[in-house]
């Protein structure tokens, strides 16, 4: 059982009797505590008197509502995007296996990818600016706001703004909008800010001595590389006394062939030259997919993949664009080096991914993940970088939210030295307003989603019964009813492929 697993359970284990008390105690109420289904909600005044003096420019706020609710429905377009593809991809997600539970759990520390103190930090600015923008909203609008405050339930769900239920009730329709949007939006904006702040102000301004060089910027443990001795964070200058020149072409040729045994010289910090212990350098596979043509053909995890049809790899990036060019069902000749250092050649049939061909393989560089700097800081920095055409900058923002998972926050800490000698303020900064953009960016589009109890659910409902008037249904009362079951249903529909995506995903 995980660590995660088990500070869960022994936080479950606290959490019982003190809903417990919430829930039947007289005292709750004067620790400001109530039950609310399965969480603790915790009641507090604090920050409705800043409200009240933010909401009085009125005219802002008006343009504000309306910038929102164009922000939620662009969102929500997203999410459901997200959702989509999410369902379509759920098969071989499940081939793939879970990522474990704690990837599901926001919380920083918990969560391998959150840092704890940047996580925390991000996490609280995050959450406190959306609730704090649903107050403003509600004031601005004539709506009392009665308490803010926690939910808690085993772990924090979240802060929280609770307006006076009947002035929501009497509310036009539009300031009802404008309050549900406006959580949404403001996270959408701070993401947006800090986004512009690290990416355009400060990783504008550097940049690498090595700037074309092959670096790692990632290394399993274990691995050939690894092995060999060069470490994660290293520039690569010559492989076999020959200098490598960082290529994902398939066209590019060496002296040396693909799965050679070569010797590697590289820098690391402070630009001190080293020689690796002979190694073999080649596209190395390090998983294959079950009953994919790589699989039954015999092509086995630590094999090289040397080249196909007698085009020869000498990276990663080099055999994806090759494959890029085949196309399902496509008969080709494999030369790979086994495990044990045999050369084998081998025939066999192309499976299919979309309209190219598939060989169900996970790759890498001998165990390193190379780029060169100048990519990296454009990777780093562009959500779109790459993209061709709409779609591809979709699927490339969708990528760049992603980035974690590889270990970029935007730049890793064992690579930075590759920008010169920047201070540990600077990184502190960039990280930090990294960590504001992508949870606020990632609160906005899972709260777009078009379900109850997230926000968008309620921004939906209004849509539907705007839509309903302007077909015209004029009874206020039949309409919110024909409202209320249409979103109610779609709510329900999204709510299970979330919940499935999530599941799949952990498990």
């Amino acid at each position: 059982m995980s660590l995660t697993l088990w500070i869960l359970i022994i936080l479950a284990i606290i959490y019982v009797p003190v809903w417990y008390f919430a829930w039947k105690s007289p005292n709750a109420k004067k620790y400001r505590m109530e039950k609310y289904g399965p969480a603790i909600k915790i009641n507090t005044h604090l920050g409705i008197k800043t409200m009240d003096r933010v909401c009085k420019y009125r005219r802002f706020w008006r343009f504000m509502g309306v910038l929102s609710q164009i922000l939620a429905f662009l969102l929500m377009v997203l999410i459901i995007y997200v959702v989509i593809v999410a369902v379509i991809n759920l098969p071989s997600t499940l081939s793939r296996g879970g990522i474990g539970i704690e990837y599901a759990l926001a919380i920083p520390g918990l969560n391998p990818i959150l840092p704890f103190w940047y996580g925390l930090a991000a996490l609280i600015i995050a959450l406190v600016c959306h609730e704090f923008a649903h107050g403003v909203q509600a004031r601005a609008n004539g709506l009392r706001v009665k308490n803010t405050g926690l939910l808690y339930a085993v772990v924090p769900l979240g802060a929280f703004v609770e307006p006076e239920e009947e002035d929501v009730e009497k509310a036009s329709r539009k300031a009802r909008l404008d309050l549900y949007a406006a959580g949404i939006a403001t996270n959408f904006v701070i993401g947006a800010v800090a986004f512009l702040l690290f990416s355009t102000v400060l990783l504008g301004g550097i940049s690498s001595p090595y700037e074309d060089n092959a670096a790692v910027y990632g290394e399993r443990e274990g691995s050939p590389a690894d092995l060999a001795g060069i470490p994660a964070g290293a520039i690569i200058l010559e492989v076999d006394g020959e200098e490598f020149v960082y290529s994902d072409s398939y066209d590019v040729t060496y002296l040396w062939d693909p799965g050679s045994l070569v010797t590697v010289t590289y820098v690391t910090e402070g630009g001190e030259s080293h020689h690796s212990s002979p190694m073999r350098w080649g596209v190395y596979v390090s998983k294959t997919v079950d009953g994919e043509a790589a699989e039954t053909s015999g092509i086995i995890s630590g094999s090289y993949i040397v080249s196909i049809d007698g085009n020869k790899f000498y990276t990663p990036g080099a055999f994806s664009n090759f494959m890029s060019t085949t196309r399902g069902e496509q008969t080709v000749s494999v030369d790979y080096i086994d495990p044990y250092g045999s050369y084998v050649t081998t025939t066999l049939v192309l499976g299919s991914n979309g309209s190219i061909g598939y060989l169900g393989v996970y790759t890498d560089l001998s165990g390193m993940n190379l780029i060169t700097p100048k990519d990296l800081l454009d990777y780093s920095s562009n959500p779109f970088y790459g993209s061709k055409d709409i779609l591809t900058a979709g699927q490339g923002l969708l990528g760049y939210l992603a980035h974690p998972f590889s270990g970029f926050d935007p730049v890793p800490e064992s690579v930075q030295w590759w920008y010169g000698d920047q201070s540990g303020l600077f990184w502190m900064a960039v990280t930090l307003l990294y960590w504001i953009f992508w949870i606020n960016i990632l609160l906005g589009i899972s709260n777009a989603l078009p379900a109850f109890p997230f926000d968008g659910g309620y921004v939906f409902l209004g849509w539907v019964d705007r839509v309903l008037e302007k077909m015209g249904q004029k009874d206020e009362e039949a309409r919110a009813k024909k409202a209320n079951e249409i979103a109610g249903n779609v709510s329900t529909l999204m709510l299970f492929l979330y919940v499935l995506i999530i599941i799949v995903a952990i498990l």
